[in-house]
C-alpha cells in the first residue's frame, strides 16, 4: 500500500506539472491568439485604407480626365472659329486682290479725255479696294499669329 501511494503521490505531482504546463501553454496560445486577432484586423483595415485610397484616386482621374477633355473640346471649336475666319479672310483677299485688277484693267481700257471723271470715281474704288484689301490682309495675319501661338 505504501508503495501505491507513493506512485500515486509521484503520479500526482506528475499530473499537478501537466496541468501547471498546461495552464502556462493555454495563457500562451491566449496571448498569440489576441495579437493574432490584433494582427489581421490591421492588415484588414489596411487593406480596406488601400482600397479606399485606390478607389478615391481613380474617381480624381477620371474627373480630371473629363475636364481635360471639356477643355480640348472647348479649345478645338475655338481653333475651328479661327481657321474658318482665316479661310474667310483669304477668300476675300482673293476676291478684292481680283477685283482690283479688274479696276486696274477696266482702267487701261477707258479713254482718258472722255472718262476723266469715271476714272477719278474709279481711283477712289481702286483706292477704296487696296484700303479694304489691306486691312483684310493685316487682320488675316493677325489672326494667323494668334493660331500659331495657341496652337
Amino acid at each position: 500500500m505504501v508503495r501505491e501511494r507513493g506512485d500515486w503521490a509521484k503520479y500526482h505531482e506528475c499530473l499537478l506539472r501537466q496541468v501547471k504546463y498546461f495552464e502556462k501553454m493555454k495563457s500562451a496560445f491566449a496571448e498569440e491568439k489576441t495579437a493574432f486577432e490584433a494582427d489581421k484586423k490591421s492588415e484588414e483595415w489596411g487593406h480596406e485604407g488601400l482600397k479606399s485610397n485606390l478607389c478615391a484616386a481613380e474617381e480624381l482621374l477620371s474627373k480630371e480626365q473629363a475636364e481635360w477633355k471639356a477643355v480640348c473640346r472647348k479649345d478645338n471649336k475655338r481653333m475651328y472659329v479661327a481657321r474658318s475666319k482665316i479661310t474667310d479672310l483669304e477668300a476675300q483677299i482673293a476676291t478684292l486682290k481680283g477685283k482690283v485688277e479688274d479696276a486696274k484693267a477696266e482702267k487701261g481700257r477707258i479713254e482718258v479725255a472722255s472718262k476723266d471723271k469715271d476714272l477719278m470715281a474709279k481711283d477712289v474704288g481702286i483706292v477704296e479696294l487696296n484700303r479694304r484689301l489691306f486691312d483684310a490682309h493685316d487682320k488675316n495675319e493677325s489672326l494667323e499669329i494668334d493660331l500659331e501661338l495657341r496652337g
